[in-house]
């Protein structure tokens, strides 16, 4: 079991490891009434009550960008500091290279949430020989760290594709990227789907598990990285494959999580951390133990909401 697994274990049988933070990344989202709470983080409901609620502005983060928001570096920097002596000599940028699985609707394709796709290194293993002949005429190259992907660049895109949390879980956008290579890199993301259509996993049907039919690229960084945007590391649990190939969590104080892995990290009757940040579709309710009582029943409705650079801040000095 990875460390920061065993960290999360020994607290959710014994609790001799103090987690003090407990972000979960999708806990809200917009409904036709309004902003809702995840199910699954309702079936810790009762721990939520009482709790005193601040609210603040918050862009949508999949695990691993939140970790890139509180160590001020950029996604792709963290796995290419993990990976560096594997990067081919010529790189000068590398981005994050999520994999998912796409459900056709009448005039929209959907993408399934992030925390829904089962997801490990021998997948990933499988999907670089299955992609690389390709991006090697692009002179591109497809690296596994751990379960995560990462793709390098002998020549700078000049893209701007959004962040993958803002796609998993919601439809793929209709429209190209911004960018003179906007258009290039739609172009590959296609070709690229087009192979693995041809290409799929056998040994995920085995497992009754979802077909990858893509790979989105995000979170760019140029490489090599100038020594001064060496990031600061924070030991963190987690389940989040992406996560966890960077990630050390042995003392960790903070837990990231969405709300699909949550109850693989926590036990039912435990008790939640002291501070709990429930993120998602734009906002970021963070709901602390208090001595005060919390007034009125538990709602999800923003209230004199904060900029999200006091958010991060605040989580920093906790972390």
């Amino acid at each position: 079991m990875p460390p920061n697994l065993r960290c999360a274990a020994r607290w959710s049988r014994n609790k001799r490891v103090a987690i003090d933070v407990l972000i979960i990344t999708d806990a809200l989202f917009q409904h036709q009434d309004g902003l809702q709470c995840h199910p699954d983080v309702l079936l810790w409901q009762q721990q939520l009550a009482g709790r005193r609620c601040s609210w603040y502005e918050c862009a949508a983060k999949n695990p691993l960008a939140w970790y890139s928001a509180l160590t001020e570096c950029a996604p792709a920097a963290l796995l290419g500091e993990a990976a560096s002596s594997s990067i081919p000599v010529g790189t000068r940028q590398i981005w994050v290279a999520s994999p998912y699985h796409a459900q056709l609707m009448r005039d929209a394709v959907h993408v399934l949430p992030e925390g829904q796709l089962t997801w490990t290194a021998d997948d990933a293993v499988r999907l670089c020989k299955v992609l690389n002949p390709l991006l090697a005429e692009e002179q591109m190259h497809l690296l596994h760290v751990g379960a995560a992907l990462m793709l390098t660049c002998n020549k700078v895109l000049d893209a701007y594709p959004p962040a993958f949390a803002s796609i998993a879980g919601h439809l793929l956008p209709a429209h190209h990227h911004d960018g003179e290579d906007g258009g290039r890199l739609d172009r590959l993301l296609s070709e690229l789907q087009m192979l693995l259509f041809q290409h799929p996993s056998i040994e995920r049907h085995e497992r009754q598990e979802s077909d990858i039919n893509g790979i989105w690229l995000w979170g760019a960084a140029e490489w090599p990285q100038r020594d001064e945007l060496a990031p600061r590391h924070i030991p963190v649990a987690t389940r989040n494959p992406f996560l966890q190939a960077i990630v050390d969590g042995r003392s960790a104080r903070l837990m990231i999580s969405d709300s699909a892995r949550l109850d693989e990290l926590l036990q039912s009757g435990s008790d939640l951390p002291a501070t709990l940040v429930l993120a998602g579709d734009g906002y970021a309710a963070v709901m602390k133990k208090s001595w005060l009582p919390g007034w009125g029943k538990l709602g999800w409705q923003p209230k004199s909401v904060k900029a999200e650079p006091a958010l991060l801040s605040m989580l920093q000095s906790q972390a």
